[in-house]
């Protein structure tokens, strides 16, 4: 494979052969793709979102490549709207906008590969972050929790494996061959049990490099779920739906395990012409319900289907990319580049970031780098090093100011705490005087950001209890994203990470812990189907009956919410959740089960 392919696409040469005329399939895509770039005129939000601009790049290059037509000047300025942000070295390195290194991080180079930006030193210190948050057994876990797009650490794993493929800086090649290899064995390890994880798998496989038999076995599994309408669903007892189809067939075609001459596959073609509405939509329902909390919260963006437009809009996506392939052999059409998203630096730069001990202190002994160098943000070399210890210690011997704080208030032993197993480095810093808080009048890191909110994304449990010890509160809120008021222990449930949790609970945090809206964290643990958060919370006292001020409990969350088994029901009902409960409108935990066709729930709630 080439150098900058997206994910979801390859360049394996296949010839229309499906049974539906070639011209109804140009059109079913265009007029799709149209519909999806109007709705991007809708989006007014700052952040960039993998529905209405990552998951649009990678349909607008698979249409490029089999020319399909769409408005290419308003993809670009798309581009330039969600890729400035490699423009800024410092943002990166400070890791201000931290959402999730999988699924945001990760997604956004996906989409960055095929949208003309080109490798710089900020895409390579995103592609780092991404690769120090791999686990042990070679996997990666996700924060966002909105099935079915995101959830899994299946497509967590495939998206962060191919992120490092295309955007990893070239001192650290051996070091990403290494993860790929990892990645690759665990993906080959478990068991896929939904559409988005057999996809997900069998694209993970493909680029990690797995044997022809070992696709041929994933692709065969994902075919065997395909229903008789022609079409994939969510959970066995869905629909088939456009976002599932048209991944199954992207991943089956790219996978190169089935010939779009396959009747199997042109079926699944066939599933997508009959479906799209006459607008040019196809609506795929959403399986996550209100009150339960998402990211960012549903707006009107133009795209039909009202709380269901986003998943919605990403089904279009999965389908025109389906489409495309259906129309022959990809062409090697690319977006222009981005020229404008290539951060301005120095030599030095490099160095303090990506070159080894040695060569720093090469640098440093012939006065090639200032040991308290800054960007014009006021990142220092120190900052840069983190949470490297020995490129820190020769810093620091040198004479750099541990406690220099960037234009946004970050010091090192902020960004140091953002990185997995960064205990040694927090150490090192708090021996040499850094402050982890600064007094009023001197400002605050922007968004609020303390050092136990960074530890907490990195599933650091040292670190956590470093910091705790140090006088970091459990309570205190980071505003994330700029918009979203946080404290540290949700982060924690949201990663499922009990070790953290169990520390700051012996540090005196409740169980029954709350955030300003009165849910508690078992809730936000039953939202995100976090089933070893809960098990500790319930095991230290947490109340399963709680109700927060939207008149909900961890139960009601729960059927709210369908990952496809009844773990977490099962949990609270065992705990002693109560069935009874209603929410503000007088539904049970089973008639919302009922209502929103959780077949997989209903049957433990029937009692």
């Amino acid at each position: 494979m080439r150098s900058g392919l997206p994910v979801f696409l390859a360049v394996a040469a296949i010839n229309p052969a499906v049974a539906a005329d070639v011209q109804k399939i140009r059109d079913s895509a265009e007029k799709g793709l149209a519909l999806v770039q109007l709705s991007q005129k809708g989006w007014n939000r700052s952040c960039v979102s993998c529905h209405q601009q990552l998951l649009p790049a990678l349909a607008f290059q698979a249409a490029r490549e089999h020319g399909i037509k769409f408005d290419e000047v308003a993809a670009r300025r798309q581009s330039e709207r969600a890729f400035s942000l490699y423009a800024n070295l410092d943002r990166a390195i400070e890791y201000t906008h931290i959402v999730d290194p999988a699924m945001d991080t990760g997604f956004t180079l996906l989409a960055s590969s095929v949208s003309g930006v080109p490798p710089s030193l900020t895409t390579a210190v995103y592609a780092r972050r991404i690769a120090s948050f791999q686990e042990s057994d070679g996997h990666w876990r996700t924060i966002d929790v909105r099935p079915p797009q995101s959830y899994s650490p299946l497509t967590a794993t495939t998206v962060s494996l191919r992120a490092l493929q295309l955007y990893s800086h070239k001192s650290l090649e051996a070091d990403t061959k290494r993860r790929v290899e990892r990645a690759r064995q665990w993906l080959e390890s478990v068991s896929a049990k939904t559409n988005e994880e057999r996809s997900q798998q069998l694209l993970g496989a493909m680029w990690a490099g797995s044997t022809l038999e070992v696709r041929s076995k994933l692709a065969k599994e994902l075919l065997e779920m395909q229903r008789p309408d022609g079409g994939w669903n969510s959970l066995n007892s869905l629909e088939s739906d456009a976002y599932s189809t048209g991944l199954a067939l992207v991943a089956l075609a790219d996978a190169g395990q089935v010939s779009p001459h396959d009747s199997r596959w042109q079926k699944g073609i066939d599933y997508l012409l009959a479906s799209q509405k006459t607008d040019g939509s196809w609506h795929v329902v959403s399986r996550m319900h209100p009150p339960a909390q998402v990211s960012p919260p549903y707006l009107e963006t133009g795209y039909p289907y009202g709380h269901d437009q986003f998943i919605s809009s990403m089904g279009a996506c999965y389908a025109v990319m389906a489409l495309a392939r259906a129309l022959g052999p990809a062409g090697s059409a690319k977006a222009p580049a981005l020229t404008a998203t290539m951060p301005n630096t120095e030599p030095w730069m490099e160095t303090a970031l990506f070159g080894s001990a040695a060569e720093l202190k090469a640098a440093l002994d012939s006065k090639k780098l200032n040991p308290n160098a800054v960007t014009n943000g006021g990142i220092t070399a120190l900052m840069m090093a983190a949470p490297d210890v020995p490129k820190m210690t020769l810093l620091l011997a040198a004479g750099a100011n541990a406690d220099l704080r960037a234009k946004n208030r970050y010091s090192a032993l902020l960004i140091a705490s953002s990185y997995p197993n960064s205990e040694e480095a927090i150490q090192l810093l708090l021996k040499r005087g850094v402050r982890l808080r600064l007094p009023k009048d001197e400002g605050q890191p922007l968004f609020n950001m303390t050092s136990l909110m960074f530890a907490s994304f990195a599933r650091d449990s040292k670190a956590v209890k470093l910091l705790l010890e140090q006088g970091e509160k459990a309570d205190e809120k980071s505003t994330l994203v700029g918009f979203s008021p946080t404290p540290p222990p949700i982060i924690s449930v949201g990663f499922d990470d009990a070790a953290s949790l169990t520390v700051m609970l012996d540090h005196g945090m409740p169980a029954d812990f709350a955030d300003d809206a009165g849910t508690t964290i078992l809730s936000w643990a039953a939202i995100g189907n976090d089933l070893q958060a809960a098990r500790l919370l319930i095991a230290r006292g947490a109340k399963v009956n709680q109700t927060d001020s939207a008149g909900m409990t961890p139960l009601l969350y729960a059927a709210s919410i369908n990952f496809g088994d009844s773990a977490m029901i099962d949990l609270l009902l065992k705990s002693g959740a109560n069935l009874r409960a209603k929410t503000k409108e007088g539904l049970s935990a089973l008639d919302l089960a009922k209502k929103y066709g959780h077949t997989e729930l209903v049957a433990s709630l029937s009692h």
